[in-house]
């Protein structure tokens, strides 16, 4: 990762965290017409620690040379796409057996459900639409 994204990741993750600590500082989370309102703090302070974590991450590891160019081998770059085209294969079974199992045993409603689908649908039509377009160009 590029040293702006992991900065971009580290700020956002900050921003949400604070966010989170705000809304139950201010005594917000209280009046937010949501069913479960103690996880907007626990939600939002999860979710910017690993944001920070993995932004932070990628900022205080140091590269030697020779990790870098190993970075850049073409050999490395193929096992690692590889590695994470099995991971989406993976995911995406999971995700839909998730799905099913949740709507048919009523601990997912309307408006998560269509959420989780919509992001499925999107990973799915970026997977279809990027192999037409390596198809055409390679």
């Amino acid at each position: 990762m590029k040293k702006g994204s992991s900065i971009l990741i580290t700020a956002i993750g900050t921003i949400i965290l604070l966010g989170g600590l705000l809304t139950y500082g201010l005594g917000v989370h209280e009046i937010v017409p949501v069913p479960r309102h103690d996880l907007i703090v626990i939600g939002t302070s999860l979710i910017g620690i690993l944001l920070i974590i993995s932004g932070a991450c990628d900022l205080f590891i140091k590269k030697t040379k020779e990790i870098e160019i190993e970075e850049k081998d073409e050999r490395n770059i193929a096992l690692s796409n590889a590695a994470m085209a099995s991971g989406f294969k993976v995911m995406n079974v999971t995700i839909a057996f998730s799905i099913f199992a949740l709507v048919f045993t009523g601990y997912m409603s309307v408006v998560p459900c269509f959420t989780i689908i919509g992001a499925y649908a999107i990973g799915q039509i970026v997977f279809i639409v990027r192999l037409c377009y390596l198809q055409k160009t390679m």
